[in-house]
């Protein structure tokens, strides 16, 4: 198993821990969602294995992206501009996810877990992962050019969205109205801020869109953030999908035969 995945679940137990001990909501986590979200998060990364195994060839054969990087020499404003592009890159395709309602057709089944925590963001559509995957593969190989980068700098970056996804849905209780946790939830993603992206009252409050950067979602609008976590999660009736992964995937509405 690639080091990356290793992190990737070092970063779902972590927080999966930690919201056992200092839950937002009580009971701390559901066993159904759960489960749930990792079957899915399996079979999700297996597709994305398969499509990048598929995709090497091709990659390989390309001599840069269109966009020369090669002036920025140090590893640190490489790593900058990588993580940059990147969370900004997610900001618009996770907005155009709800906004768009061809994508909000897939999308809609990260948000029809009822309870949040570590391992909510491993529950996706297949279209999902393809664009998850896509992101990264086509800003740096295609768009810009960042063969003379740091290699360590792609991945690091990659681990600290890994990082952000896994901490932003935990059950993990954040109060903002106490300084320090006011001043991260102005500049970086957590429980709280995003806890409000799965509202699901989410007609009224769609936003909160970016994964580790908040700025983007005051900058643009986005940002729908109250007091006080929202009284319920998931999806509307109308929308509500059946709770297995098999149904997920096929976005088998309740009550269907």
């Amino acid at each position: 198993m690639p080091w990356t995945a290793l992190a990737t679940g070092g970063f779902i137990a972590l927080f999966f821990v930690l919201g056992l001990a200092f839950p937002r909501v009580r009971p701390a986590f559901s066993a159904r969602d759960t489960l749930t979200n990792l079957v899915t998060g399996g079979a999700m990364y297996g597709v994305r294995v398969l499509v990048l195994i598929g995709i090497a060839g091709p990659l390989a054969a390309l001599e840069g992206g269109l966009i020369d990087l090669s002036a920025l020499a140090s590893p640190a404003l490489q790593a900058l501009v990588v993580f940059l592009l990147l969370d900004l890159s997610r900001y618009w395709v996770h907005r155009a996810d709800h906004r768009v309602s061809w994508l909000w057709t897939f999308h809609r089944v990260h948000h029809s877990a009822e309870h949040l925590d570590a391992t909510t963001g491993l529950r996706m559509h297949v279209v999902d992962i393809l664009q998850l995957t896509a992101i990264p593969v086509v800003l740096f190989s295609v768009i810009f050019d960042i063969s003379a980068f740091d290699p360590r700098v792609l991945p690091g970056v990659l681990m600290i969205g890994a990082a952000f996804d896994a901490f932003e849905h935990a059950n993990l209780r954040v109060d903002i109205s106490r300084p320090l946790p006011r001043a991260w939830n102005m500049v970086l993603n957590n429980p709280h801020f995003h806890s409000w992206h799965h509202t699901r009252d989410g007609v009224k409050k769609d936003g909160n869109y970016g994964q580790t950067l908040t700025i983007w979602d005051r900058l643009f609008g986005s940002c729908v953030t109250e007091p006080l976590p929202p009284a319920e999660l998931g999806l509307e009736p109308a929308q509500a999908l059946v709770i297995d992964p098999l149904s997920l995937q096929l976005l088998r509405r309740r009550g269907d035969p």
